[in-house]
């Protein structure tokens, strides 16, 4: 299937979204932070990114528009899978170039909608 970076800094939520896109057969690369996620991007070229927005060193604001900014980064699909509800994160991470949105807590079956969605609109 897909080589997936999940980017998230809660130890178990990264565990629980990777062991459920790694069920559903897909080649899963957790980061515990954006700054280990910027390299692990670049030497693991992946087909898809699940971005947290509230990490150390480096958040999810500053790395999707980082990813985005960049010619060999800025076709990767990224949903951001955040507990931030409030409008001005959505309209910032709409602006800075994310291909989805999802609210934790997450049901798997949306996180799996969501993610083959977006496999398939990159593949089309």
């Amino acid at each position: 299937m897909a080589k997936i970076l999940v980017i998230e800094d809660d130890d178990l939520m990264r565990e629980l979204v990777s062991v459920h896109l790694g069920d559903a057969g897909h080649d899963v690369v957790p980061c515990a932070d954006g700054a280990v996620a910027i390299r692990a991007i670049l030497d693991q070229k992946p087909d898809l990114v699940i971005l947290d927005l509230g990490m150390p060193y480096i958040d999810g604001f500053d790395l999707l528009a980082a990813l985005k900014g960049d010619p060999l980064t800025q076709a990767i699909p990224v949903v951001v899978l955040s507990s931030r509800t409030d409008l001005q994160s959505l309209d910032r991470v709409v602006a800075l170039g994310a291909a989805e949105f999802l609210n934790k807590p997450i049901r798997v079956e949306n996180l799996l909608d969501a993610v083959e969605r977006r496999l398939h609109n990159s593949a089309a």
